[in-house]
Formats: structure tokens, sequence, C-alpha cells
């Protein structure tokens, strides 16, 4: 698995170059260069980083078992897992998932507007510490102009930012249909077209409306809840564009309602505050109350004396959290989906 291949020569050099009269080569190089046959075959190279990354999925599920013990969340893991091998699991991918791809989450994103208007920047951290996500977007949306805003978002987020990284590169291998996020970046569309399978259509905005009727045939799609970096027409951000965006008896809640179905959610990067999408949700579980459909969200744990509030909140949505430690989230997002990926914990 690529994903693994620059840890694997990190690994293969741990113990120092290799000097020959005056001349200095990586360990990596040198294993695989003498280990390919003159066919191109790379032999003990590819057979030993075969181990090595077998070896480091065995390692992701111990370390996923512990903090699941831990947290108390191990029987919830292992409801998502079976659900996501019988494919009953649809992605949902928050900006948290783009930040080791050097993206800032989006409360920082907006502040990072703010040098050519620092009178707003109380008022903005006061909205985003309260939560009100679109009343901050309004508020440097109407203070910097529509089309400022629209610059900086195509500069920061665009297209024309190709790095990727973190475990966001290895959902292609976990989820190969439709993917849903709120992010307007396209490390989603580098990520998934770099494992050689690109979207075959990129939803945006209110053009989810026909999203359902147009992927019955073809699946593999990209739905961007909130449109995209690159164009302004569609993009839902702020309260005007979200009121614009969801009127005529068009909800948030129809939308999510159709695309999802009977499937589950999991929540990756998200911080699942009191927003639009968790207001959906909780109007679906209430349209469906005999029998509503388990969501779940890979998320830091709590503080012992918010854990119990935090479940209510989420519960309320039929959002279950599994939660992990909360002072390396990459690494335990890495984990849980490689566990996934491997098929679960094995008992």
């Amino acid at each position: 698995m690529e994903y693994f291949r620059q840890r694997y020569h990190e690994y293969l050099n741990e113990n120092g170059p290799v000097e020959i009269a005056g001349f200095t080569w990586e360990n990596a190089d040198v294993f695989e260069k003498m280990t390919t046959g003159l066919n191109g075959e790379k032999g003990d190279y590819e057979a030993t980083f075969t181990v090595f990354v077998q070896d480091q999925i065995q390692l992701a599920k111990e370390r996923a078992r512990e903090f699941l013990e831990e947290t108390q969340c191990l029987d919830r893991f292992r409801a998502l897992s079976a659900r996501k091998q019988n494919g009953q699991v649809l992605p949902f991918v928050g900006a948290g998932m783009s930040i080791a791809s050097g993206y800032r989450p989006w409360g920082a994103f907006l502040l990072s507007l703010l040098g050519d208007a620092p009178h707003i920047r109380a008022d903005v951290e006061a909205m985003l510490g309260r939560s009100e996500y679109e009343e901050a977007a309004q508020l440097v949306h109407d203070t910097l102009q529509s089309h400022v805003l629209a610059e900086e978002i195509a500069n920061q987020l665009g297209r024309h930012r190709p790095k990727t990284a973190g475990p966001v590169c290895l959902l292609p291998r976990l989820f190969p249909n439709e993917v849903l996020t709120t992010n307007f970046d396209y490390v989603l569309t580098h990520v998934y077209h770099r494992a050689e399978l690109p979207f075959a259509y990129e939803f945006c905005g209110m053009r989810l409306r026909e999203a359902r009727q147009r992927i019955g045939n073809d699946p593999h799609c990209l739905l961007r809840l909130h449109g995209e970096a690159d164009a302004s027409e569609g993009r839902v951000l702020t309260r005007n564009e979200y009121d614009a965006a969801y009127n005529g008896g068009v909800t948030l809640t129809n939308i999510l309602g159709a695309l999802i179905g009977t499937r589950s959610l999991l929540f990756m990067g998200a911080s699942l505050q009191s927003d639009r999408t968790h207001a959906a949700l909780r109007d679906i579980r209430a349209e469906n109350a005999d029998a509503p459909v388990r969501h779940y969200a890979f998320l830091p744990l709590p503080a012992d004396n918010e854990r119990a509030a935090r479940r209510a909140f989420l519960a309320e949505a039929e959002i279950h959290p599994i939660y992990y430690p909360a002072d390396d989230h990459d690494q335990y997002i890495e984990d849980l989906l490689l566990t996934l990926m491997g098929g679960g914990l094995d008992d």
C-alpha cells in the first residue's frame, strides 16, 4: 500500500547511509536497486515492503483496541465495522481531515482573512466561540465584500494546491463510492485521483438536489454540501447563502435524507457542533423515530465532566461517538481507518 512507502523508506534508512569511496547512498535506494531483477521486478524489496505494511496494520489494530477499550467504545466500533463490511457506511469528511495537508480549520481560516479588517476580529472570535459559524462568515463577507472573500477562498483552498497528506489518503481504499464533505478544498479530489479512482461526478451546493437521480448508475461521486473553492456559484457559507440555498421546500434535511437512505454516516474531521448538519440529522431522526439509522463519528475524547453532555447532544441526531485520545488526531484516526480496512478488530 503506497500510503506506507515513505515510512518504509524511513525505516530502511534508520541506520544511516551507505558510504563507499566517498560516495553516499540511502539504504532504501541501495536495497531497492540491489533486489531489482533484470526485467524490473522488485523481488525482496517489495516482499519486505508487504511484510512492513502488514506489521503496520497489525500495530494499528493493537493500538485501536487499547484506546477503544479505554474510552469504552469497543463495541460501538465493532458495530460500525460490521456495517462497513456490509457496504452500509457513507463517509462524511470535515475540515479536520485536511489539516495534515496544510489547511486551517474553518474558524482559523476566517480569522486569517482579517489582516485588512482587524476591527471586526473580536466580534468574529466571539461568534466562533458561540459556534455561530454562518454569522461569523456573514460578517467577514459583508466587511471584505463578496469578490474579495471569493478570491481569498480560491487562493487558500483552490485546486492549484495539490499537496495531500495524513489519514485522508486512506479513504480511497475504504470508500470507493459516494463521499460527503463540507470542505471547499480539493484534498479529496487529489487523493482519489492519485489513487487512480477519480470521482465520476462532483455535485456541489444546490446541484445536490439532482445527485440522487444521477448517481444510480455510477455512485462513485463526491457530494460537496457547501460547494467548492474555485466557484462562488452554489457556494453555501454565509447566513444569506444558506437561506438562499435551502428555500422553496428544499431543505438540507430532505437532501441529506435522500442521499443517506438506510446507510450510516461516519463523520471524520468534523467538529459536530450546533450547526445545520446536526439539525438536519436531528430532524431525520424525528421523522424516523421508530427505527432511526445510527450514525458514527470519530471524535477526540472530551473531558470527563463534559462527556455526558456531549453524548446527549450527539444522540439528538442519532450520532454515536467513537472516541480517541485527543493528543494525536492523525495517528488515532489512521489507526481506526486501518482497522476498518483490515476487516475490524481480531477477536
